[in-house]
This record gives C-alpha cells, sequence and structure tokens, in this order.
C-alpha cells in the first residue's frame, strides 16, 4: 500500500475517496479495490462458480468505474454504484454464455459433529440445496446471494438494482419461494427414484 493511500484510507469515506478519483486523483482507486475487491470477489463466485472468471469480472468493473468515473455523482454510495457495475458485466457475460456452473464445497458452512447417516442426509440436502440454486434465473439467484451470503440489507440491494426496498423484498420474498419450489420439486424427484 503507498503512503497515499495508506494516509488517506482511514479518514475518508468510500465516496469521498471515489468523487477524488473521478476528480482525477486516479490512484486512490486502489484504495476503494482494497476495500472491495475481496466482497466483490466473492459475491461474483457465487453466483458463477469459477475463480478465473470471478476474479476477470471484478478487475474489469474497477477498469469500468476508472473509465466511467465521470458518472459517480456526489450523494450517492459507492458500494452500490461498484456493484451495479459488477452486476452488469456479469449479466453481459450470462447473454453472451449460459451459465453452467456447479456448486463447490466451499459454500458449505461446517457445523457440529454429526453420525455417518445425518452427515450423509445434510451432504444430500445440500447438494439438493445448491442444484435448486443452479437451476433459479440469475436474477432470483443473484438477490440469494446477495440476501443471504453478502448479508446486504434490503435497502443496499435496492441500491444495487435500482429500485425502492419494498420492490426489493418483494422480489427476494419470490425468490425464496421459487427456491423452495424448486428444492421440493428436486426432492421429490429423489424420492421417486
Amino acid at each position: 500500500m503507498t503512503a497515499l493511500r495508506a494516509a488517506i484510507e482511514p479518514e475518508y469515506t468510500d465516496e469521498e475517496i471515489m468523487a477524488r478519483v473521478r476528480d482525477g486523483e486516479t490512484q486512490l482507486l486502489g484504495t476503494l479495490f482494497e476495500r472491495y475487491g475481496e466482497r466483490l470477489y466473492r459475491y461474483c463466485w457465487r453466483m458463477n462458480q469459477d475463480r478465473q472468471l470471478s476474479e476477470d469480472l471484478v478487475q474489469e468493473a474497477f477498469c469500468r468505474a476508472l473509465r466511467f468515473r465521470s458518472s459517480f455523482r456526489d450523494g450517492h454510495r459507492f458500494e452500490p454504484w461498484i456493484y451495479s457495475i459488477l452486476r452488469n458485466l456479469q449479466m453481459d457475460h450470462w447473454r453472451r454464455k449460459k451459465f453452467e456452473g456447479e456448486w463447490d464445497e466451499a459454500m458449505d458452512v461446517p457445523g457440529r459433529e454429526e453420525t455417518a447417516s445425518e452427515a450423509l442426509n445434510a451432504r444430500q440436502e445440500t447438494a439438493l440445496l445448491h442444484e435448486a440454486m443452479r437451476r433459479l434465473p440469475p436474477a432470483k439467484r443473484e438477490l440469494l446471494i446477495m440476501a443471504r451470503f453478502e448479508e446486504m440489507p434490503h435497502e443496499r440491494i435496492a441500491e444495487v438494482l435500482g429500485c425502492e426496498a419494498g420492490a426489493a423484498r418483494v422480489r427476494l420474498h419470490r425468490a425464496l419461494a421459487s427456491l423452495r419450489e424448486t428444492y421440493q420439486s428436486l426432492l421429490e424427484g429423489k424420492r421417486d427414484a
């Protein structure tokens, strides 16, 4: 980290730093990358399950933030702005290539000690849940990832999506209902097999 970034980091908000980047201090974008790069990568990876693609999309998001820095407006928050850029890049990618990613065990959260039978059942249920998530349309999967994995409040999700918080809550509720329905369908198909 450069001395300039180290001096700026604790005393300026993301929005103040981005305003300075917009006004020509482009080297400060690195501070924002340090603050958001890993979080954006995790979000992206959870959407596409491809590490290299996730790294490339995050890097491209910051390149676009630099290229289109003049579009950052005072009074707006940086986080929804950069997530929107990344989201648009991801959607462009999906338009070019249908999502075919697989879920990874890294998505799983370790739990208490289980019996072999419980562990097998839990793995099977987790695999079904991952398959249900994979089958959701990208827009619904994205909402669930923002809310459940990134732990974004409805208001922040609304900012990223460009809608009202109430609309974000409704969309999230519908996404959860779709996930539940898809999961139940997979579970019934498993029982019938």
